[in-house]
C-alpha cells in the first residue's frame, strides 16, 4: 500500500458541481464530457482559469424540487486533463477522477452554475493505492454474468481485452458504462471498498439476468 501524490489537505473545500443523470466515475478513471449549455461552459472556463477541478454528482430524481434539482450527497471530484473547443462552440473535456466527496451544503454564488462545500473524509482511501481486494474467482464470475447482461442489452465489447484489465479498472468501468438506473449507479459510487463494489455490481447484474429469464418463462406460458 502506498499513498498517492495528491493529499487530502490539497483538495478544495468548495467546488463547482456538474449534476448529470446516470453519470458516475471513480478515482483513476476518465469521464469524457460534451459540454454545450452556457452554465456548464462557464463552469469549465472558470475551472481552467483556476485549479481545473470539477465535481460530478447525479441529480436525485426521486426528490422533486421545482427551484433546484436535488443532488445526491456523494459525487467524485475530477481534474480536466484534455480540453478542446469545437467550431460550433461546444467544449470537449476529459475529467480524470481524483477522489469522491460528500456534499456538506450549497454555497450561494453569482455564477450560472452551482458550487458546494464538500468533505473528503469518508473517502480518504481513494488517495491510497492498494492491491486488489477481489478474488480472481469472483472476477471471473462477474465477467461471465456481464457477458449475459451485455447480450441482453445488445452491447458489445472485446472480451479478450476485458479479461486482461486490472480488477479495479474492470469493476469501475462496468459500474460506469452499464445501463443501470441512477439509484443503482449511486449505490456503486458510495461503496467503501472494491470488494463491496464488486459484490453489489454482481447483485445488480444478476437481478437483471433473473428478471429477463422470468419474463422469458412468462412469454412461453
Amino acid at each position: 500500500m502506498k499513498k498517492n501524490k495528491i493529499n487530502l489537505k490539497d483538495m478544495p473545500k468548495e467546488i463547482p458541481v456538474f449534476p448529470l443523470p446516470n453519470a458516475i466515475f471513480f478515482p483513476k478513471t476518465v469521464l469524457p464530457l460534451n459540454i454545450f449549455e452556457p452554465r456548464y461552459k462557464q463552469m469549465t472556463e472558470d475551472a481552467l482559469k483556476q485549479n481545473k477541478y470539477i465535481g460530478m454528482a447525479q441529480p436525485n430524481i426521486q426528490i422533486i424540487d421545482q427551484k433546484k434539482p436535488v443532488i445526491f450527497k456523494v459525487g467524485c471530484l475530477g481534474i480536466i486533463e484534455n480540453y478542446t473547443e469545437t467550431k460550433d462552440g461546444r467544449c470537449l473535456i476529459n475529467l480524470k477522477g481524483l477522489t469522491r466527496f460528500k456534499i456538506i451544503k450549497e454555497i450561494d454564488n453569482a455564477k450560472l452554475y452551482r458550487t458546494f462545500q464538500v468533505s473528503y473524509d469518508d473517502f480518504s482511501n481513494d488517495l491510497v493505492e492498494t492491491d486488489s481486494e477481489v478474488k480472481q474467482q469472483n472476477l471471473l464470475e462477474l465477467i461471465e454474468k456481464t457477458k449475459k447482461f451485455f447480450k441482453m442489452f445488445q452491447l458489445s465489447t472485446d472480451w479478450k481485452i476485458v479479461e486482461k484489465v486490472e480488477p479495479n479498472q474492470l469493476i469501475n468501468s462496468l459500474s460506469m458504462i452499464c445501463p443501470f438506473t441512477s439509484g443503482e449507479k449511486q449505490r456503486l459510487l458510495e461503496t467503501t471498498t472494491l470488494e463491496e463494489r464488486n459484490n453489489i455490481l454482481s447483485q445488480i447484474i444478476n437481478f437483471y439476468i433473473l428478471s429477463d429469464q422470468s419474463n422469458q418463462k412468462k412469454n412461453i406460458h
